[in-house]
């Protein structure tokens, strides 16, 4: 996985705006607005509320992800709180890419992954991207049904794709 963004790790400077916004889910407002360096360490704490350990994304390459140039990664926030957040990869105009999505394990079936789909569909459309593409365990059905959902369909199946655990990925990409 880390093969495919090391050669964007090196020049950190900003490339892509975006304008904070309030956001409303089930009655409830949220502020969206693109990450700050400071928020890696409550990226790693929604990654332990979901995941197993070892979380997927270590703090090192969370920290360069957000730096990253060719990378846009929002957060949600909650009264000054990240409960979720997705991370796209904007490298090449062809394909933009999902590297990382993510919500609070208090905070599922509310809707915010729709919200934060939906947030990079419009930023990759308004930016004329023709695809988007992601990578996805096989074994997390809950992703897979929002993926679906919005139109995602499976290119290739990459075995064991995961070091954690071994588990094979689907490769899944749609039209924008």
């Amino acid at each position: 996985m880390l093969k495919k963004f090391k050669s964007l790790f090196l020049n950190k400077t900003t490339k892509f705006d975006f304008e904070e916004k309030l956001v409303t889910i089930e009655d409830q407002d949220f502020t969206l607005r693109k990450a700050l360096p400071s928020d890696a360490i409550e990226f790693m704490q929604i990654q332990e509320t979901i995941y197993p350990i070892p979380v997927p994304w270590p703090i090192d390459i969370v920290r360069m992800e957000i730096d990253n140039k060719n990378a846009l990664y929002l957060s949600l926030v909650d009264d000054e709180k990240v409960i979720a957040f997705i991370g796209i990869s904007l490298g090449s105009q062809a394909e933009s890419h999902i590297t990382n999505l993510a919500v609070h394990i208090d905070y599922q079936s509310m809707g915010i992954g729709h919200l934060l789909l939906n947030e990079a569909f419009k930023y990759c459309r308004d930016r004329k991207y023709a695809k988007m593409s992601l990578e996805v365990d096989v074994t997390n059905k809950s992703a897979l049904t929002l993926y679906d959902a919005f139109g995602f369909k499976v290119k290739t199946v990459h075995k064991k794709y995961y070091f954690r655990n071994h588990h094979d990925a689907l490769e899944m990409i749609v039209d924008l």
